[in-house]
């Protein structure tokens, strides 16, 4: 694969955070879809194998855990174009058509937080060590690219002379 430096810190940051904060295993994710019943939590659409995303209630970028509390059933519709990083009960409430379905769809998220321990987020002290720690191990990327670059640019020089 061909990376660019800053896809290269993304995976940093994420690499970093999955200490701390691993993905659910291939059998817990199996859990998630057992539960919601194969439908999508959001809009209620029936999905068909490959056609879902375990999706962040609270995405990682606003402190949320790859926790199983943290994670609902969605459509590929619903988490990568419609929902993105928005909070998850005002995007619910756009995607039911009556306060009957709401209140239906969010008591089964909220079942499903309660059943996986009620953690959807990374407690603030351990979010700042990894924004940190983030911080300190990109900047130090960023520093060692700008002196190979600078090095190679020397090295181009020397050859042109």
């Amino acid at each position: 694969m061909n990376y660019t430096p800053s896809q290269i810190k993304n995976l940093m940051r994420r690499g970093l955070r999955l200490l701390i904060d691993p993905e659910p295993k291939k059998d817990a994710k199996k859990s998630v879809r057992y539960f919601f019943k194969d439908e999508c939590a959001y809009c209620g659409r029936q999905i068909e194998d490959g056609a879902y995303d375990i999706d962040h209630l609270v995405s990682a970028a606003m402190g949320g855990a790859n926790a199983l509390a943290n994670r609902v059933l969605s459509c590929k519709n619903c988490n990568a174009k419609e929902k993105r990083d928005r909070n998850w009960i005002e995007f619910l409430k756009e995607k039911c058509s009556s306060e009957n379905i709401f209140d239906k769809r969010k008591s089964r998220i909220m079942q499903w937080i309660k059943i996986n321990g009620g953690r959807p987020a990374l407690d603030s002290e351990i979010l700042s060590l990894l924004q940190q720690e983030a911080d300190r191990t990109t900047k130090e990327y960023d520093t060692a690219c700008a002196r190979i670059r600078n090095h190679s640019q020397q090295i181009d020089i020397t050859y042109r002379l």
